[in-house]
């Protein structure tokens, strides 16, 4: 009885691994029969806060190797905000007078307050405004590409400042592409204006409306202004 026992007992754990092993190989096999879809990394680098850097604290010996802090940091933004770059952390710093107060402009990439990514440029504030370079694309939600491939938010309402007028926000950036600048104001966290390289004689704001578009034309000596609502 113990040997007939033992017989089954070893027959039927053979065949439930046989039947794994069936069960496996089909699966297995619609797996491989699937398309593979290819998930690339999206184009441009989200970024969550623009300001001018005061100051900026670095330890001795700091420096970026393979494009990451070698040690904390600190970035004094102003009197009640002082961001903190931990060691490791992915980045760019391409301001040759760091060490000079008020001469470098941070971006970064936010998860609360951590840092994901930074990246450190020349440039000085005036006022709230902060320059930056052209835009070059509109996305979908409100955001724009710039130059520099930062994916940064516009403001509803863009003012577009150049001597030849320009349709809309599109008409621009088709227009003069990368030799443009822009303006990104550090309060409202959002492009505000771009400026063509050939001055300012001409102001327009462009606003997305779902309205037919209205134009208001306002004339003053030597100058004149359009506020036009049309879609960017």
């Amino acid at each position: 009885m113990r040997q007939l026992l033992t017989l089954r007992f070893f027959q039927t754990l053979i065949a439930l691994l046989a039947l794994t092993g069936v069960v496996m190989l089909i699966a297995s096999h619609n797996e491989n029969a699937k398309p593979k879809v290819l998930i690339s990394e999206p184009a441009g680098r989200n970024v969550d806060f623009v300001s001018l850097v005061q100051t900026a604290q670095l330890p001795p010996g700091f420096g970026m190797i393979g494009g990451r802090a070698n040690a904390d940091f600190y970035l004094v933004i102003d009197a009640t905000r002082t961001m903190l770059v931990k060691e490791g952390t992915p980045g760019e710093i391409d301001c040759p007078r760091i060490a000079e107060p008020s001469q470098c402009i941070v971006a970064a990439d936010l998860l609360g307050d951590g840092v994901l990514w930074f990246s450190l440029i020349p440039g000085t504030a005036a006022g709230a405004n902060v320059p930056l370079p052209a835009v070059v694309e509109l996305l979908p939600g409100g955001w724009v590409r710039l130059a520099n491939d930062w994916v940064v938010q516009h403001a509803p309402k863009v003012e577009r400042s150049c001597v030849d007028d320009t349709s809309s926000l599109t008409n621009f950036i088709e227009t003069y592409g990368e030799t443009a600048t822009s303006t990104y104001n550090v309060e409202q966290q959002r492009i505000v204006r771009v400026t063509c390289p050939r001055g300012a004689a001409t102001t327009t704001t462009t606003t997305a409306a779902t309205s037919p578009p209205e134009t208001t034309s306002r004339e003053t000596a030597g100058d004149s202004s359009t506020l036009t609502s049309v879609e960017p």
